[in-house]
Order: structure tokens, then sequence, then C-alpha cells
């Protein structure tokens, strides 16, 4: 009985420990992300391997100026890419809208 005790806290444990891991990624992911109105917008590097993630995770890698992410009109698809310089603009651009 106490075998069997010990397995399910050791378990329980090692569950934990993952989920506590996969935490903060899902919080960088959602600092790193701007969610408009049916579009989400990731702030992307221009390098090579985040090209490669980013298309891995959702398609075409596709960067966009900060005008049109809050330009009215169509929805998108997939979620596009943003560079730094042009996330500091959209959260300039969304506090002057509000």
């Amino acid at each position: 009985m106490r075998l069997f005790i010990c397995t399910i806290v050791a378990s329980a444990l090692t569950a934990g420990v993952a989920l506590a891991e996969q935490a903060p990624a899902a919080a960088d992911a959602a600092r790193d992300s701007v969610v408009a109105p049916s579009r989400t917008v990731y702030v992307c590097n221009k390098d090579t391997l985040t090209r490669r993630g980013f298309s891995r995770e959702h398609g075409a890698v596709e960067f966009v100026k900060a005008e049109a992410v809050l330009a009215k009109g169509e929805s998108w698809s997939a979620p596009k890419c943003v560079t730094s310089s042009e996330a500091r603009r959209l959260k300039q651009l969304a506090s002057l809208k509000r």
C-alpha cells in the first residue's frame, strides 16, 4: 500500500513539474502576441530560425505594418508577424485610438 501511495505522489510531482515548465512558454507567447479583432500578430525576428518555426506553426511568414493591423476590413485566416519597432508603433497607435 505504501508503495502504491509513493508511486501516485511521485507521478503527481512529475506532472506538476512538467506543467510548471510549460507555463512560462505560454506566458511568453501571450506577451509576444498582439490581438486585434479577428487578427493575431506576433513579434518576429527576421532570422532563418524564426521564419522556419513560424512557418511550421502558422504557415507562411508575412510581415505587416502597424497600420495594416489596425485597418478595418478583412479578417486574417492565419497570424502575421511584425518587427519589434512595428510592435512599439502598434501599441502607440492603439493607445491613441482609445
